[in-house]
């Protein structure tokens, strides 16, 4: 049952039909894995168990909305119910979209693509799509917005940009090593929106990069939007930090930043007085079919 309290479900749909073309499907829990093969599956399997893992801490965290990462990301307590039942939604696999006879759970679906023609359909407007034109040289995964489906690429397995995991955290409680930084006034994470620091987290492991998917489907179906409110993905750090505590909660790479930070222990955040001084930057609205998670568009900084 997907948590709701609170907060409207809308379920609208920017593409007027999509097709998928099944040969292979298996589950992890609620969560379909069609056309992967035998050794990607199991290795999408493990993520998932990772991101169920890695989830818990942070349900917990987002309960209390007292955190250093939830006041960071999240900003204001009252969206501590609203980032506790999204996360556990992912948790359970929670119905987001209607279901149909192939796939009658309603989760989020995650398809291995290796060529054109294995899902495709047609945009609001008659134009045809197939989601493997988005897999080009930088394109690791993406959300079909508004729909169950979420595009797996071939540069996902292949690309050594990409490790599977983060480390476990310490045992003894101390900060993850891939922790955010701050800069030395302490009122922003270190580096600049331009150099897009703190993206490392989203696209050097496997896990993050299906998690910020997953969490895209989750935003659409909790939060009704509608066809033309399709968040922009603001993986910068310090852009995601800027963002008022509502349109936080649109932007699926805030879940992912504040989830690693609360998996790896980390402690050191910008003040809420230094957040006040950075641009918003963009409004979180845009006319896209997808999200999707590039890896030339987010560099690190080092």
């Amino acid at each position: 049952m997907l948590v709701q309290r609170s907060i409207s479900l809308g379920i609208f749909t920017q593409l007027s039909t999509a097709a998928l073309v099944p040969r292979q499907i298996a589950y992890a829990g609620n969560y379909a894995i069609v056309n992967c093969g035998p050794d990607n599956t199991a290795l999408l399997h493990t993520l998932l168990d990772e991101i169920y893992t890695a989830l818990l801490p942070a349900i917990q965290d987002a309960e209390t909305t007292h955190g250093p990462a939830f006041q960071a990301f999240f900003k204001d307590a009252e969206n501590g119910a609203k980032v506790s039942n999204l996360l556990v939604n992912i948790t359970e696999g929670a119905p987001a979209f209607p279901p149909d006879t192939q796939f009658p759970n309603g989760a989020p679906l995650l398809v291995c693509l290796s060529g054109k023609g294995e899902l495709s359909g047609r945009i609001s407007t008659g134009e045809p799509f197939d989601a493997f034109d988005r897999c080009n040289a930088s394109i690791a995964a993406l959300s079909l917005t508004g729909t169950k489906y979420i595009a797996i690429c071939p540069l996902f397995w292949t690309t050594p940009a990409l490790v599977t995991s983060p480390p476990a955290p310490p045992a003894n409680n101390q900060p993850a090593s891939d922790c955010l930084s701050l800069s030395r006034n302490k009122r922003q994470f270190r580096g600049t929106t331009t150099n897009r620091h703190g993206a490392v987290k989203l696209v050097q492991y496997k896990v993050w990069v299906v998690l910020e998917e997953i969490v895209h489907s989750y935003i659409y179906a909790a939060f009704g939007l509608g066809s033309h409110t399709n968040p922009l993905d603001l993986y910068d750090s310090n852009a995601a930090l800027a963002l008022s505590a509502q349109d936080s909660l649109l932007n699926a790479p805030s879940y992912v930043l504040y989830v690693a930070s609360i998996y790896g222990h980390c402690t050191s955040f910008p003040s809420s007085t230094g957040r006040e001084l950075l641009d918003a930057g963009p409004d979180i609205a845009a006319n896209q079919p997808t999200n999707e998670t590039d890896l030339v568009s987010v560099e690190p900084s080092v």
